[in-house]
């Protein structure tokens, strides 16, 4: 059973480089490491997979660390597609932050509960929630290289991340389009969103600039934004993420 400490989801964790790429370095799934360990740092020296020690195997952490990319853009900039074509062509994994919520609070766990009870009050997700969740998809994606999409959605998500994965991004493509094309797609979808109509879309834009703004702006002074003009065509747009994706890989062969 959990401790107390680590409901209402397993989220005080060792950093990422520090407990869940150990186990990623010696071949081991998430599930067998003991509650008690996620809980308390200093169990996870027992050996509870065949004589590996768990501490010692941390010490590969740095080489299996994934390299994220935050994709980043307005509604309707086109992230998912362009996602789409990264996958297909080089086999990243692709992870949505919204995604995985969604499916968190349709798992029926007392923990999918508790976040779909959350978001009915009007209560703002702990970042600590998406950011496990992220960890998790990506501990069992076993990808090297990792597209996160849509995340983060502000600084204090930005923040947490880092601070709780121990990762930070290679780069952040940021898919640049004007409203006013990025409205006309949403409201030309023929299968979009029952919230795509006008007034919401707008405020959807709005909370975009107001909260996803900071972040391209801290990363840009990173040197580690990859402004891609996205009023074009979705191929047009992908002739400039690829060689961004190549050279990603080529680095790190």
């Amino acid at each position: 059973m959990a401790c107390a400490s680590c409901l209402p989801v397993q989220s005080k964790r060792m950093p990422w480089s520090q407990l869940g790429l150990g186990l990623a370095a010696a071949g081991l799934a998430s599930a067998v490491m003991p509650t008690e360990a996620l809980c308390n740092p200093s169990a996870a020296s027992v050996d509870t997979a065949g004589g590996i020690d768990l501490a010692n195997a941390g010490m590969h952490a740095q080489k299996a660390k994934p390299q994220v990319i935050f994709v980043l853009g307005g509604p309707g900039s086109g992230k998912g597609t362009q996602c789409a074509k990264m996958v297909e062509e080089f086999g990243l994994l692709h992870l949505s932050a919204g995604d995985l919520l969604r499916a968190h609070m349709k798992s029926g766990t007392p923990d999918g509960n508790m976040v779909a009870e959350m978001i009915k009050q009007g209560q703002i997700v702990p970042s600590r929630v998406t950011i496990s969740l992220l960890e998790d998809a990506m501990l069992k994606g076993g990808k090297q290289q990792v597209l996160i999409d849509g995340f983060p959605r502000n600084e204090e998500n930005r923040a947490a991340f880092e601070s709780q994965t121990g990762i930070e991004p290679e780069f952040v493509l940021f898919f640049d389009c004007p409203e006013s094309v990025m409205e006309q797609r949403l409201l030309s979808r023929q299968e979009g969103r029952t919230d795509d109509n006008i007034e919401t879309i707008r405020k959807r834009f709005k909370v975009f600039v107001e909260s996803s703004m900071p972040i391209i702006n801290f990363y840009e002074q990173k040197g580690k934004v990859r402004r891609i003009n996205a009023n074009r065509s979705p191929d047009e747009v992908y002739g400039d993420v690829r060689p961004l994706v190549q050279a990603l890989q080529a680095s790190s062969l």
